[in-house]
């Protein structure tokens, strides 16, 4: 291999050569075809990536290649599209219209459905229904945005994502759709419900809502109320408590049992794993005799009842499957839209679950800002994180983000309500410094702040439950109440609630002053570790009752000093308080080898009598050197 010279080292092929390959495989090998950015260019391999929201260009061009058309760019004729004229705008009054045309075109947000078709419809001749009806699916919903002046959520607008749907609702005795049951009403699709009862009768449905044990007894109590009164069959399940089934440790395997303790209502008990896919059989099964009933055919083909998962990104449909399982059977990414195809896999001899790719459905929404909080939008890919995060601390409130962060946001300020939720800036700026995470230009890393708190947010770290519709004030406050029940997890909530660190002698606070940088900060906190291990271990108190037994006179009560998380993490970061383990050198490197000889060189030798008295030497390069006496 020579030096890079403008060729390519190995095959000699210039550089640029592998994208112009393959774009000549992929059939964009000049014109119009070239400068398409779609993803529904037909070749070889099917684009499964997500689209979800697109810039203006690429919208119009995607729609062109939907419609088959082309077109040509007029030059030197301008057109004003903005005067750059500002009108009042009365939200009231907005807020009020947008509602009633919300409600008046509710039945035009629907999911793009499959055209017909039977065995005598050729590949090409179905290519090209599927292509123009899902172009007429959005164009709907473009003039829902644009004469009804509505605002529809990101949706997925790859083509091929939706046919991953229509095949496993095709195939599907039961299509479940997997929600999260901290705010169900926003993942549920009742449009879902129905095309899954166009395609065949007896299709039934079922919503499985995870992470279920978030939420406390009480609360999905009034969500089960509220299915059972609009007829919706449900569950709750928590793939996480599912996995825990199958831990090797024995604590995890008891609290996952105990989660599924049947409480004081049956319908609220949150399944394990045996529960669910029994419940998932019995169901299709179900589905499979009406239909015989009926006399008609099964939705799906094949001797296996066919049970298709189906939902929005990130609620845990992959998740489901690896539970059930017991082991990683898809990939799972907390990421939305790890999944790109379809999945069938065989639970049981007579069982098959199908997985589908996460997709967003259109819906009706204030802003981009309450998708990505809810999770369905990768976090990972966003730039502007203060709308989310100020969504997020509208929701869960002041209180709670001090809990769980240990922080100590802004106080409002004066003639503001004292309980109002911190804006995005006092929480990002003040999760950013206490985790010390500063940008090149000493400003605090909002970005990384952002994600950090929509991750947890997401996951369940800083909890936010929504109640049903029309729930009564008691069951509104449940709600409110269940996010404060969250403390801070492991070390930070003991850390957080005990009283650690003595007063410093007069000599140890000298030492503590005269530190400068990370050694000092090292010092208090191996202070700090070392009186919240003692009280951990109760020598506090045995050195009080030992000194009030011995007659000494009783010391000055401690002082309190709370370790939030962030002083935890500093602790950590600084590798102080014996937290982190040290890593061990591998047990080889104790292995001694045995030590070389160098033989008799440089040694002198007696060679006996044969010689005069002289002695001789080997030298150190093999030479011998004959020394006079």
């Amino acid at each position: 291999m020579g030096k890079h010279n403008g060729k390519a080292r190995k095959t000699g092929l210039t550089v640029g050569s592998a994208l112009v390959n393959k774009a000549r495989r992929e059939g964009r090998t000049g014109g119009a075809a070239a400068f398409l950015h779609t993803t529904d260019l037909e070749g070889p391999k099917k684009n499964m990536q997500s689209v979800i929201e697109s810039n203006d260009l690429d919208e119009m061009m995607a729609m062109a290649d939907l419609a088959g058309k082309d077109f040509t760019a007029e030059k030197e004729h301008v057109i004003v599209i903005s005067t750059g004229a500002v009108a009042s705008v009365d939200h009231e009054r907005l807020a009020a219209e947008r509602k009633e045309a919300e409600d008046r075109n509710r039945h035009r947000l629907r999911i793009p459905r499959r055209p017909a078709w039977d065995e005598s419809t050729t590949p090409d001749q179905l290519d090209e229904q599927e292509r123009t009806s899902f172009y007429e699916w959005r164009r709907e919903l473009a003039s829902l945005e644009q004469d009804e002046r509505l605002v529809l959520t990101p949706f997925e607008k790859n083509l091929e994502v939706w046919r991953q749907l229509w095949r496993v609702l095709e195939r599907s005795d039961v299509v479940v759709q997997v929600v999260d049951a901290r705010d169900p009403l926003t993942y549920r699709s009742e449009d879902l419900e129905a095309y899954a009862l166009d395609l065949h009768p007896t299709k039934r449905s079922l919503l499985l809502l995870n992470k279920a044990d978030l939420l406390p007894e009480a609360l999905r109590s009034t969500w089960a109320d509220h299915f059972d009164s609009i007829g919706a069959d449900y569950v709750f399940w928590s793939a996480k408590a599912g996995m825990d089934e199958h831990s090797t440790d024995e604590d995890v395997r008891t609290a996952a049992v105990e989660r599924q303790r049947v409480g004081k209502d049956p319908r609220a008990r949150v399944l394990g794993v045996d529960d669910l896919l029994d419940l998932l059989e019995a169901r299709a099964a179900a589905a499979a005799a009406d239909a015989e009933a009926k006399g008609v055919g099964r939705a799906s083909r094949g001797d296996r009842l066919v049970v298709g998962l189906t939902g929005y990104p990130n609620v845990g449909k992959s998740s489901t499957i690896n539970a059930l399982f017991g082991s990683k059977k898809t990939a799972v990414a907390p990421t939305p839209g790890k999944t790109k195809h379809f999945q069938t896999l065989n639970v049981t001899g007579s069982l098959c679950l199908c997985d589908c790719p996460g997709l967003v459905l259109p819906q009706y929404a204030q802003s981009k800002a309450e998708m990505v909080a809810a999770g369905v939008i990768p976090i990972d890919r966003l730039t502007d994180v203060r709308a989310p995060v100020e969504a997020v601390a509208a929701r869960v409130g002041r209180q709670q983000l001090e809990a769980v962060y240990g922080l100590h946001l802004p106080a409002p300020g004066r003639g503001q309500d004292s309980k109002r939720p911190p804006t995005a800036v006092e929480l990002l700026r003040s999760f950013a410094y206490a985790r010390g995470w500063v940008a090149a230009s000493g400003l605090p890393d909002e970005t990384r702040a952002g994600r950090r708190i929509l991750k947890d947010y997401v996951d369940g770290k800083i909890l936010y439950c929504k109640a049903p519709p029309g729930a009564s004030p008691q069951v509104l406050a449940l709600a409110a109440a269940a996010g404060q029940r969250q403390r801070p997890s492991g070390a930070a909530a003991a850390a957080g609630a005990a009283a650690v660190a003595a007063p410093p002698s007069q000599q140890q606070q000298q030492q503590l002053e005269a530190g400068e940088g990370q050694g000092g900060l090292a010092q208090q906190g191996a202070a700090v570790a070392e009186a919240g291990q003692a009280i951990a271990d109760g020598s506090g108190a045995a050195d009080g009752a030992s000194g009030a037994g011995n007659g000494a006179a009783p010391q000055a009560g401690p002082e309190v000093l709370d370790l939030d998380e962030g002083d935890l993490l500093l602790m950590d970061d600084l590798d102080i308080g014996g937290r982190k383990a040290k890593a061990q050198r591998p047990a080889y490197k104790f292995h001694k080898k045995a030590v070389r000889s160098k033989g008799d060189r440089g040694q002198k030798k007696e060679l006996g009598a044969m010689y005069d008295g002289a002695q001789i030497v080997q030298g150190k390069r093999g030479g011998v050197v004959r020394i006079p006496s």
